[in-house]
């Protein structure tokens, strides 16, 4: 829900042919597209949209993305989406949404309005194989990326579809090298960071998108202002951070041996809230973190791992904090605080062993920046944890909010009494009662609940 500035309240739940959705805050509210897809394969992604009350379903085999709108309760569709998850954005500021499609083997950028989805604009951009597209956060810039076969080129477009410029990493156009990997905006849009796939981060700042640093993750760690820190894991697999001696080399592959080898590049790339730290993972050293310092342009700390690195995520509101969660089979977050002198890894207790894990930062009304919380989950079960303050001592796992949830489904958490369906072929009058004339005697349209947003030719 990025649109929204309160709290996420509804939960999003789907297989390969439905959607459901469920309000948080009011259990007996559900809302259900049965066929999301529109009867084109299986469905391949579904998202929320910039508000609680729109959903974007991806079909199977990119065929086209439908827009749902609980508002208006009609879908709208948009042909030949190029990218599942990184080929659309939507403008912070207005809601606009942009999205990237290959219509008549070009690249297409079309932009679409707020709350109805019409067409307000397309235009070709100069790519062969576009692979992503952001707003930047102020909502002026559009910037999206070659493929690596195509070489180094990121461009930045205006909302209009003005080329505003290009920039190709330092490197003759004619000579491409390794080409992009991911592209990260700061919070205040000061900042575009560029991943590449020699594991270099270029760094640009607006509104010149002049190259300012290109940040380099050294095999061989000789930087004497930076702290690195090493995992340790004694005999009772307790673990912690111990400071490593400089010079420190990184491992170059994966550590664990259960584990597939890494690629090349920079795969995480993620800014603080405040836009003076940037955190950073490069497949050719996948257990290590890198956190540098915007101010000085040079490595903060460097936290160095005994499993590959699986996500990276900042505090949303606390810009000094940062979870890392490592592809272990320990139930552990690992901890970064920058006005704390040594990291910390914590143990967040699950009660059985379910498949991959995934952590994250819990926002809640309940729960204050000052007392953040953390929750770890499976297939199985999910545990919540408070994260002390520096002092505390010993870390207390919250029992109180830990629940194991084996065997329920959504038929079984959520009462069915006020259910909504926007199925296509169920949608009528009398089920939703609003956005429609029910005293209209003209005669339905079969095909009324969906629009088609195609280019002219």
């Amino acid at each position: 829900m990025a649109g929204e500035q309160s709290l996420p309240s509804r939960l999003l739940l789907a297989d390969d042919e439905t959607v459901h959705i469920f309000d948080l805050s009011d259990p007996k509210w559900r809302a259900t597209l049965t066929g999301g897809s529109g009867g084109t394969g299986k469905i391949a992604n579904v998202e929320f949209g910039f508000t609680k009350n729109e959903v974007i379903v991806f079909s199977d085999f990119g065929l086209k993305a439908t827009i749902w709108s609980f508002l208006t309760n009609r879908g709208v569709e948009v042909r030949d989406p190029k990218i599942l998850s990184r080929g659309h954005s939507f403008r912070p500021s207005s809601g606009h949404l942009a999205i990237l499609v290959r219509e008549t083997m070009k690249d297409v950028i079309m932009v679409l309005s707020p709350v109805t989805r019409r067409l307000e604009t397309s235009f070709p951009i100069a790519t062969v194989d576009a692979q992503g597209l952001q707003w930047s956060p102020d909502g002026r810039w559009l910037v999206t990326w070659e493929a690596a076969s195509a070489g180094f080129h990121v461009l930045v477009y205006t909302a209009d579809g003005y080329l505003f410029m290009s920039y190709f990493g330092g490197q003759d156009p004619d000579t491409p090298g390794l080409g992009v990997r991911t592209v990260e905006w700061d919070s205040r849009g000061k900042f575009l960071a560029v991943g590449s796939y020699d594991s270099q981060i270029h760094l640009l700042a607006t509104p010149n998108f002049n190259c300012i640093a290109v940040l380099f993750h050294a095999g061989t760690i000789n930087n004497l202002n930076a702290s690195v820190w090493e995992e340790q894991i004694d005999a009772s697999k307790n673990r912690n951070y111990v400071a490593a001696p400089k010079p420190a080399c990184p491992p170059s592959q994966n550590p664990t041996s259960n584990e597939k080898p890494g690629g090349t590049g920079i795969s995480h790339l993620t800014f603080d809230r405040s836009g003076s730290l940037l955190a950073s993972q490069a497949e050719s050293t996948p257990s290590t973190v890198w956190i540098w310092s915007l101010v000085s342009l040079i490595p903060h700390s460097i936290l160095i791992h005994h499993s590959t690195v699986k996500n990276l995520q900042w505090h949303p509101e606390d810009p000094e904090r940062l979870l890392i969660h490592c592809a272990t089979e320990d139930s552990v977050v690992h901890l970064w605080q920058s006005s704390i002198d040594t990291p910390h890894i914590m143990p967040v207790p699950l009660s059985k062993p379910g498949g991959r894990t995934e952590a994250s930062w819990v926002q809640s009304t309940d729960v204050s920046p000052a007392n953040p919380v953390i929750m770890l989950a499976n297939t199985l079960n999910y545990a919540l944890q408070h994260v002390p303050d520096a002092g505390e001592g010993e870390m207390a796992m919250d029992t109180s909010l830990s629940v194991v949830v084996e065997g329920l489904g959504p038929e079984d958490m959520f009462d069915e009494g006020n259910s909504m369906d926007l199925s296509p072929i169920k949608l009528s009058h009398e089920q939703f009662g609003m956005g429609l004339d029910a005293a209209s005697d003209e005669v339905d349209d079969t095909f009324d609940y969906r629009r088609h947003l195609t280019l002219a030719h």
